[in-house]
């Protein structure tokens, strides 16, 4: 039960991410990834995957400063330089500590040393190409500039996961980038004068 506790927390996550990039407003798109990062926050707290869940409480930190600044009309650029800094620096010392498991990873694919070693540096270094790019995006006002560098960002992960065999987590990030691409087409499909910004 406990085991399944902790799926049903990371579920729910998933669906408050996919269902975030549905919106065609700001602080909606910003309220449902907080929500669904604040649900990871508690699953890793459970899986003791203590830099998950410190990379996550910190882009809720991130999230709230970006949408009270875009609802006041003021710029996000310091703090985007700020978070995208912070966010590199932290992804360094991630990869640092579990260079180990990148390793292992990349063995997977290949028992030549170099080949390895290629592998391991480059899903590296798209977990913080990612990571920045979220950043960037939820910097943001417009609805379109963040559904269309998360899309980037999903298919970067969607090459972690599935270098890292980890089949949930492609699974999740194939759905969030189909529903991001989904949302995009939907809203720019529609006359201009006809979309309008939720608030």
């Amino acid at each position: 039960m406990y085991e399944i506790f902790i799926q049903i927390i990371g579920f729910l996550g998933i669906a408050l991410n996919i269902i975030s990039v549905q919106f065609n407003s700001h602080f909606k798109i910003m309220l449902f990834k907080t929500l669904g990062s604040l649900t990871f926050v508690i699953q890793y707290i459970f899986l003791g995957a203590w830099v998950g869940m410190i990379m996550d409480f910190i882009g809720c930190i991130r999230n709230v400063i970006f949408t009270h600044n875009v609802q006041k009309g003021k710029s996000n650029k310091w703090w985007v330089v700020f978070f995208s800094a912070f966010t590199f620096v932290a992804g360094v010392v991630t990869i640092i500590a579990t260079w180990s498991k990148s390793i292992g990873y990349a063995k997977n694919w290949s028992t030549n040393p170099t080949v390895v070693l290629y592998i391991a540096v480059s899903i590296s270094i798209i977990s913080i190409v990612a990571k920045l790019l979220t950043t960037i995006a939820y910097g943001f006002k417009s609805p379109h500039v963040i559904r269309r560098i998360n899309i980037p960002s999903n298919a970067c992960w969607v090459v972690y996961n599935l270098v890292a065999f980890s089949i949930a987590g492609v699974i999740n990030d194939l759905m969030c980038l189909v529903s991001t691409i989904v949302a995009e087409i939907r809203y720019t499909r529609k006359p201009k004068n006809k979309v309008i910004e939720d608030k």
